[in-house]
Formats: C-alpha cells, structure tokens, sequence
C-alpha cells in the first residue's frame, strides 16, 4: 500500500511538473482582448455594472483600454463609488501607452489637484505602475492600424508575452 501511495505521489508530481514544458499561460490573450472590447461596449451603453464586470481582469492584466475605461468608471462614479485617487491611479497606468489624449487628461486633472491629493495619486500610481502596468504584466502596446474605434476613440492593441506575472485585485475601495 506504502509503495501504491508513493508510486501514485511520484506520478502527480511528474504530471504537474510538465516534464520541462513551459508554464501554463492562464490568461488567453483573446479571451482577455474580446473581455476588454465588450467591457468598453457596454460602457459605452450605459451597462456600468457589466463594463466593471468585463474590464476588471483584462485591466489587472495590463490591458490599457480597459485601464483607460475604469479610470473614468471610478472619476465619475459610474457602478463604483466615485474615487479621484483609484480614478487617478487607472489614468496613470493607462498612461502608459503613450496616448496624447490620455496623458493629456491625467495632467489636466492632475494639475487641478490640491498638493495632498496629488501626493495620493503619486503613491497610488505608482503602486498601479508596479501591479497593472506593461512590464509587470509583460504586456506590449501599441497603437492599433485598425479602423475600428474604441472609448476615447483611440484603439490600443496590447499582447501579453510569455512569463509568469503576478496577478493582483482590482480595489473597488479606497
């Protein structure tokens, strides 16, 4: 029975393993783009709730139209409490990707900021940058040559690269 238990243990453990073969990629990059495009649909249509519930993951993953997306889904209280700090942090990691617009809009309502406001969006971006942003989620963005649109009318094309990434929460609370 010792020698079944053991032989049984030992097969477990080379199947999980993989014989060498690379980690599982959890998150499929289509599952999480279609995620994102239909989050920012039904954003667009008024669906907060269902937005929230679609761009959440794809968000936490370093997908930036889906960071853009709650960004404004938390400035303007739209299914979540109204937060300027979590709003702010969301606009920062979006940032990322170098959109004029999205830069644009986070120092403008940045600069409106009182100097305590603006050492929390300072703390909370950079916590942002390091849990959701491209090299902590070992993301690739670029502007996307499609003619189809997204909120904000810029589309953004992220990919995820290979590479275990840490996945974090996304806080709905301050």
């Amino acid at each position: 029975m010792v020698r079944y238990l053991l032989a049984t243990a030992i097969l477990a453990v080379s199947l999980l393993s993989g014989c060498g073969s690379p980690p599982v990629n959890l998150y499929s990059d289509n599952t999480m783009k279609k995620k994102e495009y239909n989050g920012i649909k039904a954003y667009k249509n008024g669906l907060y709730e269902q937005a929230f519930n679609d761009l959440k993951e794809p968000a936490a993953l370093g997908y930036k139209s889906a960071q853009y997306t709650l960004a404004f889904m938390f400035l303007k209280g739209q299914y979540l409490d109204q937060s300027t700090k979590l709003g702010m942090g969301w606009l920062g990691v979006a940032a990322e990707a170098g959109v004029e617009n999205w830069s644009y809009q986070y120092d403008t309502f940045y600069a409106a900021a009182t100097l305590e406001e603006k050492q929390q969006i300072d703390a909370i971006v950079a916590i942002y940058i390091k849990q959701f942003g491209v090299k902590a989620q070992n993301m690739t963005c670029r502007r996307s040559t499609s003619a189809r649109r997204t909120f904000g009318e810029i589309k953004i094309d992220c990919t995820k690269r290979d590479g275990a990434v840490t996945v974090y929460e996304v806080d709905t609370v301050e």
